[in-house]
């Protein structure tokens, strides 16, 4: 391998940066004969702040929670509406697929939050829906007739 193409041999003008070879704590680079630095990327998003127990207020339970879409709720964009207690909350998800989440995820709770014995029935639908009957493929000649009907149309 030639040492024309590895890094060390290059000579860089002036005009370009040089980068020192990263450290672990922080990354840093030289441009115009001043050191910036910038600091370490987590891989892992942050994650919220655990809450404090001075700020609980009030416990409330899953029983008898109704939880869905605020359809009618004009003023943002992706809310849920839950209902527990008398209480109605407001909750925004940043996207459809989070509010579809969220709403199962309540709906789920909500059915195991009941003793077994207080749980309702599932409410479903209670007869299927309709479906289409697809026409049976016919048998006999090329036609697409039986030897049945061409025998009566005769």
């Amino acid at each position: 391998m030639s040492n024309a193409t590895s890094p060390q041999s290059v000579t860089p003008s002036r005009s370009t940066a040089i980068s020192p070879p990263a450290s672990d704590s922080t990354s840093s680079f030289f441009r115009s004969r001043l050191l910036h630095s910038s600091p370490p990327v987590e891989a892992a998003p942050k994650q919220p702040p655990e809450p404090n127990p001075k700020d609980h207020v009030k416990t409330f339970t899953l029983q008898h929670a109704e939880s869905g879409l605020a359809s009618d709720y004009g003023k943002r964009k992706n809310v849920i509406r839950v209902r527990m207690e008398g209480e109605q909350f407001l909750l925004q998800a940043p996207d459809v697929a989070a509010v579809i989440d969220w709403i199962e995820g309540i709906q789920a709770a909500t059915n195991i939050a009941l003793d077994l014995d207080e749980r309702p029935m599932p409410k479903g639908p209670m007869f299927p829906r309709r479906r289409r009957r697809r026409p049976r493929p016919q048998t006999g000649d090329a036609s697409g007739g039986t030897a049945a009907n061409s025998t009566a149309n005769a």
